[in-house]
């Protein structure tokens, strides 16, 4: 078969799943080696059998509903390429408001010389914690996770960019390993929103393939976001700003425990579609 025929087969396949055109062209550029632009320009150049196979074998699993990126191992999250596979969750482009938000204040806030201290709470796969570490100089960063296997991942990530100086992970259950009175200038985080009875809605072969544990966070979804906040007022952990993402349905609820947890220079912040996403508390 040629790369055409290949493709034209796949989308076929694939049929009405989500994104079946992008996920044909990237699965087989993958299995090629090779981009995009060249599967175009390409397109009357014959493919080894074995890796027709190959690339017939890797769509049954993404009609399946697993990600894309847990096939290729890769995933572009602010420009950059992060290794993700089935221990971290796939990193979501809405994601990068928090990082948006928080480059806007560190690089408002820059003195000559001045380093500042930035935790991010749920690293993953760490995604966050590099993206901001790889476009301002003047910050360390401090990254944890509660899963060991994340953690493993947020290495491989931090080595492949050359951060081992810049940011450094560890295990921990939220904010359980920060001393006490400990001070930040931000606290991002990024926590298990999706609720097992309240705001559960879960789209495609999500909870089927990526990790409950980056999923999940209580009943209401916010069961994580309580604890935090709940520890930062219990350690006296010091912050000039926190920002953190949420889930569709959740603004109203986040806003009452908000109100509960910090008294002023707080506000809910929507995405590009309208949707109530960050919330960004300033100390």
């Amino acid at each position: 078969m040629i790369i055409r025929d290949v493709l034209k087969f796949a989308v076929e396949y694939l049929g009405k799943t989500e994104n079946a055109v992008l996920d044909s062209e990237v699965v087989l550029g993958f299995v090629l080696g090779v981009d995009k632009e060249y599967l175009f320009a390409h397109g009357n150049e014959e493919v080894d059998g074995f890796l027709v196979n190959l690339f017939k074998k890797y769509l049954d699993r993404v009609k399946n509903g697993e990600p894309v990126s847990y096939i290729t191992n890769s995933k572009e999250f602010y420009g950059l390429d992060f290794f993700v596979d089935k221990r971290v969750l796939v990193p979501r482009p809405e994601t990068e408001m928090l990082v948006e938000e928080v480059l806007q204040f560190l690089k408002s806030n820059a003195d000559a010389g001045k380093c500042f201290r930035v935790l991010d709470v749920g690293t993953g796969s760490g995604n966050i914690a590099i993206a901001l570490a790889k476009n301002f100089d003047g910050q360390d960063v401090v990254a944890l996770d509660v899963s060991e296997s994340a953690i493993e991942v947020a290495k491989i990530n931090i080595e492949q960019h050359s951060l081992e100086d810049k940011v450094q992970v560890y295990q921990s259950d939220l904010l359980d390993v920060i001393d006490d009175g400990e001070n930040f200038d931000v606290i991002v985080a990024n926590l298990p929103y999706i609720g097992r009875i309240k705001n559960n809605y879960v789209g495609g072969g999500v909870e089927k393939h990526e990790p409950g544990t980056a999923l999940f966070g209580g009943n209401d979804g916010l069961k994580l976001y309580k604890k935090m906040f709940q520890q930062i007022a219990d350690k006296r952990v010091g912050f000039k700003l926190l920002v953190g993402e949420f889930g569709f349905g959740q603004g109203k609820d986040l806003e009452i425990l908000l109100g509960k947890y910090f008294d002023h220079g707080w506000r809910i912040k929507s995405d590009l579609a309208g949707i109530d996403r960050m919330f960004v508390v300033e100390g």
